[in-house]
C-alpha cells in the first residue's frame, strides 16, 4: 500500500508472506497475526535462475502483527536435507530485506542459534515488553519495530544455506513453525506447509529461435486488446485476487486490474510526467505514486514498453495485467497448457514491470512519500519492497525472477524446461514471492511457453539452379543448444507450399557435434534427374525434424524453418552436363587467390572456364583449365593461383563446360587480402516499394538487419540466415515509409556493418 493513504487503509500492506502455497482465508483474516515463509536465491541475484548445486539460498519466514500484542513468539526450522547451513547467518530482517538483528550461531548468548540443524529464533525485542532472551520466547506488539506505519509489526526469520544436492534433486522448503499467544489464551503453533524446488540447470531464456506460443490463454498471453481502460475480470487470476478498476485507491492490495493506461478512472490522463506524489484533486496517479503506462505488447522499445493509450482517440490499444500484491503467498496466475510436445524444451517467459517509484516505508513506519526521516530501500531508490515471482510447474518451483527494482522500464524474466518423455501437458503458476509492507506492485504481460527450436540453414542456397534434368543435392544444417532435434525427414512440395509429401523416411537419430556455440550436424538429399525437368521448376523442399521419432510425425511436434524453405530453378541447359561440380572453397596465400573444387561423373571431356569479378555481377574468364579424362575416377580435385595478385577483393565462380557447350556453374565465392568477414556487396539506393541489398558473409549464421529512421527508431527489422559466399536479401514492403535518409545497419557474430540509403517516393 501506499504511503499517501490513511494508516487504516495501510495496515492492508504488511503482509511479507514468501510462501508458495495458499494459505486458508481463516489463517489470514480470523486473527490479526499472519506468516509466509519462501527463500531468496542469493547467488542468481537481480538476474534470477534456476536453484542450482552451489547456490545460496537465504530462506525466510515472516511473522507479522497488525494489530493487538503476542506473547511466546517463536520460529523454529531445521536444515533442508540437500543443503549445508552457512555459519553465521541467523538473523531478522525487515520488509525490505535488510538486516534489523544478527545472532551467533551458539546457544545462550541471544535469542537464536543452531542446534545440529535445528534453528531457533526467539521474537520480540522491545526492552521494555518483556523481550526475547536467549532462554525464553518474547512479546511482539502491533506497533514495535519493524515498523508498517507505526500500526504493524513485520519481522523477517531467515538464515542462509547453500545447495548440496544434485542437479534433478528436489529439495524441501516447506515446514517449520511459529508459536504465539493472545493474553491467558493456550500458545498456538502455525507450521508452514510443504513447498519443494527442484534442483533444475540455469539454461536462462531460449538460446535458439522461438516456436509459437502454447500458452493459448488470454489471447496467447497479451491479455487481449480494447477502447475501454478498465477489460473484464480474467479467469487465470485466482479467487485470492479482487478484480478493481484503476482509480484514486485501486487496485487496493489482494487486487488486481486488467487496463491499457493505468492512470486514475477520476483524473484520467495519457502523461506520466506528473509529479511524485501527485496532489492534484483527484490525482492522476494510483495512490497518487504509481506509473501512468500502457502495456508491453508489439512496443517498439521492448523495454519501454507502450505509453499510456489515449482510450478517447484510439479505437484499440492493449491490455497487461497490474497486481497489487496478496499478503498470503498464492499464484496471481495460473493456466493449464496442454497440446505440448514430450522431450522439448520451452522457453517459460513473461515481460514485467515494478510500476511504483515512491511506495517505500522503512522500518520506522516513516513513507517514502514526503515523511520526514525516512530512509531510503537503497542508494537514491524509494521503491520499496521489490516484486519478485517464481514460476511454478505441477506443484513444484522451478524458477525465481529475483528482485524486480524500479528501473521504469519491461524487463523479460524466464527460465527454459524440459518436458518428460510422454510429457504433454503441465500446469504453470506464476507466485508473488516478496514481502509485502511497501512496495511490490508489478505488472505482467507477453506470458509466453513457446518451443526453444533449432537453427536451419539450407545450402549451397534457398533458390539453387540446376540444369534441366541434372541431379542435385540440397544439404540443411541443423543447430540446436539443446541437442535434442536428431530426428529428420525431407520434404517436398509441388502446389506453393499447400501440401507436403516425404521424400525420404525418417531418419535419426543424428550425432551432432558442439561447434563452440551449438550442437550441429549436416544432412542431405539428392533431388534425382527425373525430378528436375522443366516442369520440376518451382518445386519446394524442406526438411523436418523432431526431438522424437513420434513427435516427428505429429505437424504440431515438429519444426522447419518457414521463412527459408528451398525453392529449385531449373534452367534449360541444352542436353545435360552429366559431371557434376562437387564443391567450390578458395583461400588466400601471399596476396593470391588459390581456388579448388571438385567434379564428380566425368564420363566425358570437359574444361573449366576460371571467372572473376570485381563487383559480384560481371563476370570475365581469366582462364581455361581443361579436365583431367579420368573417366575411372569417382572424384576429381582441380585447383588454379590467379596470377594477378589481389589488391583488394574479387569474386570468382567456375563454369564446368562439354565440348558441345553444355554447362553448369559453381557458386560464387569472394576472396580479399584484408580481414573482410561482412560486408555490403550492393544496395539498391535510392529505393522505394523494396530495399534490395547484397551483402558478403565468410562464414555461415544468423544475421540481423535494421532500417533506422533519422529518428533513431527502427523501422523495419529481421533475420536472415546467411551462407558462406554472397547473400541477396530485401526489406520488402517499404513503400509506407516517409521518404528521407535511413540507415541501414546488419550485425553477425559480433560485427555491425552499415550504410545510409536513401528512401524515395514514386
Amino acid at each position: 500500500m501506499k504511503t499517501t493513504l490513511p494508516q487504516t487503509t495501510c495496515l492492508l500492506r504488511y503482509i511479507l508472506l514468501f510462501t508458495l502455497l495458499i494459505f486458508s482465508a481463516q489463517v489470514c483474516f480470523s486473527q490479526t497475526v499472519d506468516f509466509g515463509k519462501s527463500y531468496i536465491n542469493v547467488t542468481k541475484g537481480l538476474n534470477g535462475g534456476t536453484c542450482e548445486t552451489g547456490d545460496t539460498l537465504e530462506i525466510r519466514a515472516s511473522f507479522v502483527v497488525r494489530s493487538g500484542t503476542y506473547d511466546s513468539c517463536r520460529y523454529q526450522d531445521a536444515v533442508p536435507s540437500g543443503t549445508a547451513y552457512i555459519a553465521g547467518t541467523i538473523r531478522v530482517l525487515t520488509n525490505e530485506g535488510k538486516i534489523y538483528k544478527q545472532f551467533t550461531d551458539a546457544y545462550g548468548d541471544d535469542p537464536g542459534w543452531i542446534t545440529g540443524s535445528n534453528i531457533t529464533i526467539h521474537f520480540g525485542y522491545k526492552a521494555s515488553a518483556s523481550p526475547a532472551t536467549a532462554f525464553r520466547r518474547g512479546r511482539v506488539t502491533s506497533t514495535h519495530k519493524p515498523s508498517f506505519y507505526g500500526s504493524t509489526c513485520i519481522m523477517i526469520a531467515s538464515f542462509m544455506v547453500r545447495i548440496t544436492a544434485a542437479t534433478g534433486s528436489n529439495i524441501s522448503t516447506g515446514g517449520g513453525n511459529i508459536t504465539y499467544k493472545n493474553g491467558s489464551n493456550p500458545i498456538q503453533t502455525f507450521t508452514f506447509p510443504s513447498n519443494i524446488l527442484r534442483v533444475y540447470q540455469n539454461y536462462g531464456i531460449c538460446a535458439n529461435t522461438v516456436g509459437t506460443n502454447a500458452i493459448g490463454t488470454e489471447t496467447n498471453g497479451t491479455f487481449s486488446s480494447g477502447k475501454p481502460r478498465n477489460r473484464g475480470t480474467s479467469a487465470n487470476v485466482p479467487v485470492g485476487y479482487t478484480y478493481a478498476v484503476f482509480d484514486v485507491n485501486t487496485p487496493n492490495d489482494y487486487s488486481y486490474g486488467i487496463a491499457n493506461n493505468t492512470s486514475t478512472q477520476s483524473n484520467y490522463t495519457t502523461l506520466n510526467t506528473w509529479a511524485k506524489p501527485d496532489a492534484s484533486s483527484p490525482t492522476h496517479r494510483v495512490f497518487q505514486v504509481w506509473d501512468i503506462i500502457g502495456d508491453h505488447t508489439g512496443a517498439a522499445s521492448p523495454s519501454a514498453g507502450n505509453p499510456a493509450a489515449d482510450t478517447a482517440a484510439n479505437p484499440n490499444a492493449g491490455y497487461m495485467l497490474v497486481i497489487n500484491a496478496a499478503y498470503r503467498i498464492d499464484s496471481s496466475f495460473q493456466q493449464t497448457i496442454s497440446g505440448l510436445c514430450p522431450n522439448t524444451y520451452y522457453e517459460i517467459s513473461c515481460w514485467m514491470r515494478n510500476i511504483c517509484s515512491k511506495c517505500g516505508c522503512d522500518s520506522n513506519g516513516v513513507g517514502a512519500s514526503g515523511g520526514a526521516g525516512y530512509i531510503p530501500t537503497a542508494v537514491s531508490d524509494s521503491s520499496g519492497v521489490y516484486p519478485n515471482l517464481t514460476f511454478d510447474i505441477d506443484g513444484i518451483d522451478y524458477y525465481t525472477s529475483g528482485n524486480i527494482k524500479y528501473t521504469g522500464q519491461w524487463i523479460k524474466k524466464g527460465f527454459t524446461f524440459l518436458t518428460g518423455a510422454s510429457q504433454t501437458s503441465f500446469t504453470l503458476k506464476f507466485f508473488n514471492n516478496a514481502p509485502g509492507g511497501g512496495g511490490n506492485d508489478w505488472t505482467l504481460d507477453d506470458i509466453s511457453v513457446s518451443t526453444c527450436s533449432p537453427n536451419m540453414k539450407y545450402s549451397p542456397s534457398v533458390n539453387p539452379s540446376v540444369c534441366d534434368s541434372n541431379i542435385l543435392t540440397i544439404y540443411d544444417t541443423v543447430r540446436s543448444f539443446f541437442n535434442n532435434y536428431v530426428y529428420y525427414k525431407w520434404q517436398r512440395s509441388t502446389n506453393g507450399g499447400a501440401s507436403w509429401t516425404d521424400v525420404t523416411a525418417p531418419a535419426g537419430p543424428a550425432s551432432p557435434v558442439w561447434n563452440g556455440t551449438a550442437w550441429e550436424y549436416v544432412t542431405s538429399y539428392t533431388i534425382p534427374a527425373s525430378q528436375t525437368t522443366m516442369a520440376n521448376d518451382g518445386d519446394l523442399y524442406r526438411l523436418v525434424v523432431a526431438t522424437t521419432l513420434s513427435n516427428l510425425s505429429d505437424a504440431n511436434c515438429r519444426f522447419t524453418d518457414a521463412g527459408n524453405i528451398i525453392t529449385m530453378d531449373v534452367i534449360d541447359c541444352g542436353a545435360p552436363l552429366n559431371a557434376d561440380l562437387l564443391s567450390f572453397t578458395g583461400s588466400v596465400d601471399n596476396d593470391r587467390a588459390i581456388l579448388m573444387w571438385t567434379t564428380s561423373g566425368e564420363n566425358e571431356l570437359v574444361q573449366f572456364d576460371v571467372e572473376k569479378s570485381y563487383d559480384g555481377t560481371n563476370f570475365n574468364s581469366i582462364a581455361l583449365l581443361n579436365g583431367y579424362s579420368n573417366y575411372n575416377a569417382e572424384i576429381n580435385t582441380y585447383s588454379f593461383i590467379d596470377p594477378v595478385a589481389l589488391s583488394g577483393k574479387a569474386y570468382y565462380r567456375i563454369k564446368m563446360r562439354n565440348k558441345i557447350n553444355q554447362s553448369k556453374y559453381s557458386r560464387i565465392i569472394r576472396l580479399s587480402v584484408n580481414s573482410d568477414i561482412f560486408s555490403f556487396v550492393s544496395v539498391i539506393n535510392p529505393f522505394n516499394n523494396k530495399l534490395g541489398f547484397e551483402v558478403f558473409s565468410d562464414r555461415n549464421g544468423r544475421a540481423y538487419a535494421e532500417l533506422i529512421d533519422q529518428f533513431g527508431k527502427t523501422v523495419k527489422r529481421n533475420s536472415f540466415e546467411l551462407i558462406n559466399g554472397v547473400n541477396p536479401l530485401t526489406f520488402e514492403n517499404t513503400s509506407v515509409l516517409p521518404a528521407g535518409i535511413y540507415i541501414l545497419r546488419m550485425q553477425l557474430a559480433g560485427t555491425i556493418i552499415q550504410k545510409s540509403v536513401l528512401k524515395q517516393n514514386n
